[in-house]
């Protein structure tokens, strides 16, 4: 492992444990990747993963990204990726960053750096060679850990103890880094809520309360992101409670949290979950690996309900009423899309809760609004079951529904009615309305055939 670290206190005092080596991992042994190195390692320079990649895997967790840095100047790694037959983008050049295609996978590499000066978020900062430096300028020591190709891990600031304890700790003093960027008030739970296990880190967590104002001046395109990543994570529920107690949450979200409903709803059974995540990595891809912890370590927080989507979530968390939700969209700057589904699950979850026939009342769902809602509002109104200290058996019966019922669809249409000499107009509309109800009456058994029949058993029309 490399050593020295820059002036300060980084990390706490201690030697860190032997690293474990990372070769086996199949990210790792990409040959995609492996061309990257190659390509970019070379004349003295050193290329390595960094961050997420690294800290995932000593934890068992899933990679979904593949971070690389390296002591090549930006202009050296676009040379040395075009001459080895890759595609190289300057994405973010005056930066540091360039973006190299490897076997059809993008892979960002950015230039080491250090700081001069720092002005809140931004800084003056020059390409450097020292990965202690470029180490210090990151913001929890589990994310200062950097792998060779050959899956050497190197600990520059000793973050290795901190990662494999699931501690999340902020690289020197915490409120330092936290006027660097408010939004690191929010990265800090929502890493503990990722990877964290036991108490979050108390100096972390004073800082942040001292500094909890700092998050009004964040933009709300900002804070919606790293909530929505927030409110998804495995030890979300905990987590969100501790902001509430300590006022971070309202101050984040400008109202009232239902965490009871929330608690519910994510510490929900086996049978209301589904398999996977809308940010699932892509299977098949290095960036898709899911292994086995390098070194044994401390427990991670349960599964947080797999397949949990941010807009069900937020509905759970934060629909009292439907203007609650609507505030909350606005605020946050959430897209149409995460809007209609918080929405649209609150409703429908309130309905599941307040039918007095849940199969008949999901079924509806089903055809007239989609599975997704339905699914949606199933997982808010077994969850309103649980808080409310009821038994839910009878809506988690249904889950099975939504996976092995076809989907209906109304067989008849305004065409079909003027064939029978209908003339258009309402009268026309209040007779497929009345056709669907007893289409719905029927359990959707009903053909076009037996709908049809009952169109010409009715009187005509006054003329």
């Amino acid at each position: 492992m490399s050593s020295g670290s820059p002036s300060g206190p980084l990390s706490a005092p201690g030697s860190s444990p032997v690293a474990p080596s990372l070769a086996g991992q199949p990210w790792l042994a990409d040959p995609a990747l492996q061309q990257v190195f190659e390509a970019i390692g070379r004349e003295g320079d050193e290329l390595r993963a960094v961050g997420g990649v690294v800290r995932n895997s000593l934890l068992g967790v899933p990679v979904s990204d593949v971070d690389l840095c390296s002591t090549a100047l930006p202009e050296v790694v676009m040379q040395r990726a075009r001459a080895a037959g890759l595609k190289a983008v300057p994405t973010g050049i005056e930066h540091g960053t360039v973006t190299v295609v490897s076997a059809g996978q993008a892979f960002e590499i950015t230039t080491l750096r250090e700081d001069v000066e720092t002005f809140g978020r931004h800084a003056v900062v020059r390409f450097g060679r020292d990965w202690a430096r470029d180490a210090a300028r990151r913001d929890f020591t589990l994310n200062a850990l950097y792998c060779s190709a050959d899956g050497t891990v190197h600990d520059p600031l000793r973050g290795l103890s901190d990662c494999l304890a699931r501690r999340v700790r902020f690289i020197g003093a915490a409120s330092q880094r936290i006027r660097e960027d408010y939004l690191r008030i929010l990265r800090f739970f929502r890493m503990h809520a990722c990877y964290g296990s036991g108490s979050l880190d108390p100096d972390g967590l004073s800082a942040a309360i001292a500094l909890r104002d700092g998050l009004r001046q964040l933009s709300a395109e900002r804070v919606g992101a790293e909530l929505k990543r927030l409110v998804v994570a495995p030890g979300a529920a905990p987590v969100l409670r501790q902001m509430e107690d300590c006022g971070i949450l309202e101050i984040v979200t400008g109202g009232l949290a239902r965490l009871a409903l929330f608690e519910a709803l994510v510490e929900a059974p086996p049978e209301v979950r589904t398999a996977s995540g809308p940010d699932a990595p892509v299977e098949g891809s290095a960036q898709a690996t899911v292994t086995k912890p390098a070194v044994p370590g401390p427990a991670a927080p349960g599964p947080n309900a797999p397949g949990l989507a941010a807009p069900v979530a937020l509905a759970a968390l934060f629909g009292f009423v439907r203007e609650d939700l609507e505030r909350l969209a606005a605020r946050l700057r959430l897209s149409n899309a995460e809007r209609e589904r918080m929405l649209a699950a609150r409703s429908a979850g309130e309905a599941l809760a307040a039918a007095a026939d849940p199969e008949r009342r999901l079924k509806a769902l089903v055809v007239d609004a989609g599975p997704e809602p339905a699914a949606d509002g199933l997982r808010l109104a077994i969850a309103a079951c649980r808080a409310g200290g009821g038994d839910p058996a009878a809506l988690v019966a249904l889950r099975p529904l939504l996976e092995a019922w076809p989907v209906p669809v109304f067989p008849v249409g305004g065409r079909d009615l003027v064939a029978l000499g209908l003339p258009k107009g309402p009268a026309l509309g209040a007779t497929l309305a009345r056709l669907r109800q007893a289409w719905v009456a029927s359990d959707y058994a009903a053909s076009r055939a037996d709908l049809l029949r009952l169109v010409a058993a009715e009187p005509p029309p006054a003329g």
